[in-house]
């Protein structure tokens, strides 16, 4: 499998397992693009940087669905995830969009450090 088909597979389907490398590995240059966004367009984002906002909200979605798989969990776990980011995105300057951007770090922390399953499980042989 080539480089291309890996990154694919890792970005634009949420189906499969991948480790913790690779969730550290895939999620690094979204949050990085995430912070030149907020960067660029601190005030409210003009429609295009509302799309790139939406793509790496999606791409983010399809990693973190993969390592909920290698934890055994099913990949719609993302959505309450996904929920507080927009929230934290949307109230970013007030107390209660920092409390839960301070949230969102244990199960990022728990998805980037606990093992996944060691066996094969329903959505997959573990990744090598």
């Amino acid at each position: 499998m080539s480089a291309a088909e890996r990154l694919g597979d890792l970005y634009l389907t949420a189906s499969g397992r991948i480790g913790r490398r690779a969730f550290v590995l895939g999620l690094a240059p979204l949050a990085a693009g995430w912070a030149a966004l907020m960067l660029l367009t601190p005030d409210a984002p003009s429609w295009a940087g509302r799309l790139v906002a939406a793509i790496l909200l999606y791409l983010a979605a399809c990693v973190t669905a993969q390592r909920l798989h290698d934890r055994g969990r099913a990949g719609w776990w993302i959505w309450p995830l996904l929920g507080a980011v927009v929230a934290a995105w949307i109230w970013r300057e007030t107390p209660f969009g920092w409390a839960l951007g301070v949230l969102l770090l244990a199960p990022l922390a728990d998805l980037a450090l606990r093992p996944g399953q060691v066996t094969f499980n329903r959505y997959g042989a573990p990744p090598a």
